[in-house]
């Protein structure tokens, strides 16, 4: 009997279900929402810390143009700005974000004309979060190695001092992330800061496993190693 509920487990694990679950996104609404955003960002990932994290705060000068400059970040990231300007410029300072601040020491900031890139293209990744800093409201589109696409947005910050917000995106059941592309408004300069993105280790759905009534901790052996 428990050879044959084990080996049903394992069939709802490997056989690809019909219907997808739709990305999942984490937008705090203020700074002060930022810790709690972010929790339930990796919570719902299922990982306890990102595998890379960017913020700038090591290796980089205040003026730095990182525009489409590859080998500046971890497994292949690239930062890329589409508009005519191609700038994807590092900056410090008190207020250097039109009236805002880096986290920490510098932040990479942008014109707010479309598109500022996050391009994964060399190490497509599961999950990616951001401080987004000083703009009146930013859309964009997330696109999968499968051809497909998602849209995201959200909602304009404070306009001076320390404004910048949390929003994170965890792929779900979509294919993995190719590209992030962004577009903000606002008085002509944004930031991003502290990005994060990686793989997640695959884990049963806890759904899955309520059903059978079989607990994470008795199947160690199932858990799902991600990727080298």
């Amino acid at each position: 009997m428990k050879f044959a509920r084990y080996a049903l487990l394992l069939t709802l694990l490997l056989t690809p279900l019909v219907a997808q679950a739709d990305i999942i996104s984490f937008n705090a609404l203020d700074p002060g929402a930022n810790a709690a955003a972010r929790s339930a960002w990796l919570a719902a990932i299922g990982i306890f810390s990102p595998e890379n994290l960017v913020d700038f705060e090591s290796g980089f000068v205040n003026g730095q143009d990182v525009d489409d400059i590859g080998g500046l970040f971890p497994e292949g990231l690239v930062i890329r700005d589409n508009s005519a300007a191609n700038e994807a410029v590092v900056r410090s300072g008190a207020g250097v974000i039109a009236g805002s601040n880096p986290v920490g020491t510098f932040a990479v900031t942008h014109n707010e004309l479309a598109f500022l890139i996050l391009d994964f293209t060399l190490n497509p990744v599961d999950y990616f979060g951001f401080l987004d800093i000083d703009h009146t409201g930013t859309t964009g589109t997330v696109y999968f190695t499968d051809g497909g696409s998602a849209a995201i947005g959200f909602e304009t910050t404070g306009a001076s001092g320390n404004s910048a917000e949390f929003f994170g995106v965890f792929r779900n059941d979509r294919a993995k992330i190719l590209r992030v592309e962004l577009d903000a408004s606002g008085d002509g300069r944004w930031g991003v800061d502290n990005i994060e993105y990686g793989q997640a280790e695959a884990v049963p759905d806890p759904s899955v496993l309520i059903l059978l009534g079989v607990s994470l901790t008795s199947l160690p052996l199932l858990r799902l190693r991600r990727r080298q």
